[in-house]
């Protein structure tokens, strides 16, 4: 099952770089938790169902003129999770500013689905909750 979790997680991160919400949605828990309360951002929060999943990304969508995306690397944290590292690069709509953010987020999968993301502030916070070591 790991390596299906992997190419799960892979999947949606391939279609939420590509801006395929509805293709990202079937791969995702209709009762997902996204918890995003450690992040730097003002929209900070623990977004449930989805629903809020939906305004969540496409609020990320809605700030760049042009974005990208790109899973860096996938960790395999049996039996049920993958830690994604990744790249986001893009041009603020409002700002004009060009961004390059990293993430670290920590997905828990149950049934083939998404049920859980959450966003940490370095890899070695994720791998420590996961019980994998560096």
């Amino acid at each position: 099952m790991s390596q299906e979790n992997v190419e799960t997680v892979g999947r949606v991160l391939r279609r939420y770089g590509r801006q395929d919400l509805e293709g990202m949605l079937k791969d995702i828990h209709a009762e997902v938790e996204i918890d995003y309360s450690d992040s730097n951002a003002p929209d900070a929060s623990v977004y449930r169902g989805h629903a809020a999943c939906r305004a969540f990304v496409q609020s990320r969508y809605e700030d760049f003129d042009e974005r990208s995306f790109d899973a860096t690397e996938l960790i395999d944290a049996p039996p049920n999770a993958v830690i994604a590292l990744g790249r986001m690069r893009g041009r603020g709509r409002a700002s004009g500013v060009a961004v390059e953010a990293y993430s670290v987020t920590f997905w828990t999968l149950c049934d083939g689905k998404v049920s859980r993301i959450k966003l940490y502030q370095t890899r070695a916070g994720a791998l420590k909750d996961a019980g994998l070591r560096e």
